[in-house]
């Protein structure tokens, strides 16, 4: 599936599903903070980990304790956030997707008031 069928729930899968709440890190990027780093590398240098606090997707750099330079970088990504490949939308696809979903959700609270 090329975009998110939201507006037919019937049509979308589990990870559809899960993929909507993924939506707004797709659309705007990853609302990152800083973890304890609880993994090991072998590169040396220090760890940095950093966690989306939307989707929980993980960061993993090693730095250059000397420069401050990256020497590795690893993402850690819930299953479901990934698509098969060729069929990721593009981050214009997922700001229109994002829009939909606020035009929806207003008039949801609309219909509720």
């Amino acid at each position: 599936m090329t975009a998110l069928r939201a507006s037919d729930p019937s049509l979308m899968t589990t990870a559809d599903h899960e993929r909507i709440g993924y939506l707004r890190c797709n659309a705007l990027g990853h609302a990152w903070f800083d973890v304890p780093s609880d993994w090991s590398t072998g590169f040396g240098g220090e760890q940095l980990t950093v966690r989306c606090e939307r989707c929980g997707s993980e960061r993993r750099d090693v730095l250059s304790s000397v420069t401050g330079d990256l020497i590795y970088r690893h993402y850690v990504k819930p299953e479901s956030y990934t698509y098969p490949k060729g069929q990721r939308p593009t981050r214009k696809a997922f700001r229109m997707m994002l829009l939909e979903q606020r035009i929806r959700e207003a008039r949801n609270a609309r219909k509720r008031a």
